[in-house]
């Protein structure tokens, strides 16, 4: 018989001692909870290895390999749904992180109720691949756990590869449509048409446009300060939103022109306080982002002839727009709201001094 040396190895933090015997491969976890860096959990799965390799040697080996872990082994875990909650509770996490990606992973898994070991239901997924490699690296981490608590053998998601990424094509609105939308609100939803001039003319967030108020403009220094966004809340019923930082945590100042800086104070009323919201719904609440896209965006695009394209679009169009007013990269990721170029060179790189092909006698 051939000499069996097994050695714990570190699997994500946790220990496991992997080793094939009479043709079958075997992996475990012989401490469901262990540590791989902790000196005291490290020595006691080195004197289970150094168990089973005289177990085996004396032709006495648990092919069940229940004889070999520190505490009974847990009890198996049948759906997929049942892992996960056991993982959050686990985790502890604050409700509204959970409120997040949390949230729409469970009410995905819940939605199909695959077994924990069922992994087909991946390949029915119509996610972006951004989004669809998020969810599947949470499952990941969810059965990588699983596995160092003992509730799994192996991890099913292991080797399930996410999808090639596929650029998207960055379509901004050119000066005609531009045009055309702008009439088009003016006739179908004419008191959004300040708000979308706005959203167009600075690039902002919807969120950060939504949140803008009277106290963030300063018709002196003739300045917007960019510092908060009225975002939806996580924990709400859909509708409510509440009062954040950024996105990205930056504070930036943009200039107004003579164009927008004669928008806004047209909408500026005498009864204006500071905390008072520049853009509001028609009846004087908080603008609603999914009403406002389906109610008027979706209406005026569609009555102008437009091929729909989400608002976020109007923040493609300024970029593009000062992009081909040679504003620099390190200006228009001021604008934008970014710490650095990345973004803007990931997203508009191929804007970006475009070489015109060679004159070919043709």
């Amino acid at each position: 018989m051939r000499d069996i040396n097994i050695n714990p190895i570190d699997n994500n933090g946790s220990i496991q001692l992997k080793f094939s015997f009479s043709g079958k491969r075997y992996s475990f976890n012989p401490i469901p909870g262990g540590d791989y860096k902790n000196k005291r959990d490290f020595k006691t799965a080195q004197a289970i290895a150094t168990r089973i390799e005289n177990d085996i040697l004396a032709d006495n080996f648990d092919k069940t390999l229940d004889r070999y872990r520190l505490i009974p082994k847990a009890p198996k875990v049948e759906y997929l749904v049942d892992l996960w909650d056991l993982w959050v509770d686990f985790l502890g996490l604050p409700e509204r992180t959970l409120a997040n990606h949390y949230r729409y992973v469970r009410q995905m898994i819940a939605k199909v109720n695959p077994k924990v070991l069922d992994t087909k239901w991946v390949k029915q997924w119509d996610l972006s691949p951004r989004t669809h490699r998020d969810r599947l690296g949470m499952i990941r981490a969810c059965c990588n756990w699983g596995v160092a608590k003992g509730y799994l053998d192996a991890n099913p998601y292991y080797g399930i590869k996410p999808p090639r990424k596929v650029a998207k094509e960055i379509q901004p609105f050119n000066n005609e449509e531009i045009k055309k939308i702008l009439e088009g609100f003016d006739s179908l939803c004419p008191h959004y048409g300040p708000f979308v001039r706005f959203l167009l003319a600075t690039g902002v967030r919807t969120s950060e446009a939504i949140g803008l108020q009277w106290k963030h403009i300063d018709f002196t220094r003739n300045e917007i300060v960019i510092k908060e966004s009225l975002s939806k809340d996580l924990l709400g019923n859909g509708y409510t939103r509440i009062r954040k930082e950024t996105k990205t945590g930056n504070i930036r100042y943009l200039n107004m022109s003579e164009g927008l800086r004669g928008l806004l104070l047209s909408l500026k009323k005498p009864g204006d306080t500071p905390d008072t919201l520049v853009f509001t719904a028609p009846r004087g609440g908080t603008i609603d982002a999914d009403n406002f896209r389906e109610r008027c965006w979706l209406k005026v695009l569609e009555a102008q002839g437009i091929s729909y394209r989400q608002p976020y679009t109007t923040r493609h169009t300024m970029a593009s727009h000062a992009i081909e007013q040679h504003i620099s990269l390190t200006g228009l990721a001021y604008l934008l709201g970014h710490t650095d170029t990345t973004m803007v060179m990931k997203t508009y790189g191929h804007m970006i001094n475009r070489p015109d092909l060679p004159d070919i006698p043709i």
